[in-house]
């Protein structure tokens, strides 16, 4: 699997939960007519007096049994929002994916160099990883020695896995923190090299449209997408538009293509 491969993969479902608000979203405004109710229940061999419900939305028609847990409120534009808000909070978990991938892929690699940046310099792991680390390349290579078959341990891959393991703790989301990933795999110039993609003689309004669907995401995982009250205040969520989400995962999409082009 290749970072591109992962983003793809992620993404794809986040559009889909994008296709589920738009295919789900029920756009009727009156009740059902009772001559259209006993049609459908005779045609169905229901019951003729069954409370039924009738949900109307792009791609279909949704009926809704008597005694069904589901109700048409549940299908409404604001019931649905939280789909918007699952797609735009995935749709920025496919670049985290896409950045934690391309690092632990090039990261021992690039360690090896004797040029090493500043963020490669600085770049430390926590002495109990460590330990456990220097541990199994010691036990793997006494189990060599003595003639034992067990899995041959290979350093590198030991220590890709604990970079791996101390990478996925850390979020790779916002601009910052991709750029510091991007130099850890030794790739600099960040900024000009995405201007450079973008024909743009300044970055600060990608890196600005970056840092906003970023922040938004943030307010949906970590506060409920509810709005801030200082005192008291009744429950109100943020208004979240459809556009604005599909908006998002294109820019995504081209961002992570630019990324996908530098090196």
């Amino acid at each position: 699997m290749t970072p591109k491969q992962a983003y793809d993969d992620v993404s794809r479902r986040a559009r889909l939960l994008l296709k589920l608000h738009d295919g789900l979203t029920d756009t009727r405004r009156r009740g059902i007519r009772n001559d259209w109710r006993r049609s459908f229940c005779r045609f169905m061999r229901w019951n003729q007096t069954a409370a039924i419900s009738r949900v109307d939305t792009r791609d279909a028609l949704i009926i809704l049994r008597d005694g069904a847990s589901l109700r048409s409120n549940d299908l409404s534009r604001e019931a649905l929002a939280d789909l918007l808000r699952s797609s735009l909070t995935i749709g920025v978990s496919a670049v985290d994916r896409y950045v934690h991938e391309r690092v632990v892929k090039n990261v021992v690699k690039a360690l090896k160099r004797s040029n090493l940046n500043s963020s490669q310099r600085d770049f430390s792991i926590p002495a109990a990883l460590t330990i456990r680390l220097a541990g199994t390349i010691a036990r793997g290579k006494n189990s060599v020695q003595r003639g034992r078959r067990r899995r041959q341990v290979r350093p590198a891959n030991e220590i890709r896995k604990a970079i791996q393991e101390l990478l996925h703790r850390r979020p790779l989301q916002n601009w910052r923190e991709i750029q510091q990933a991007f130099e850890l795999i030794g790739i600099q110039g960040f900024d000009g090299k995405l201007q450079t993609r973008y024909h743009v003689g300044n970055i600060s309004a990608i890196r600005s449209l970056l840092g906003k669907v970023v922040e938004r995401r943030n307010y949906i995982v970590h506060e409920g997408d509810l709005v801030r009250h200082e005192r008291g205040g009744r429950v109100r969520h943020r208004p979240l538009a459809r556009k604005y989400v599909e908006d998002s995962l294109d820019f995504l999409d081209a961002f992570v293509g630019h990324l996908d082009a530098i090196s």
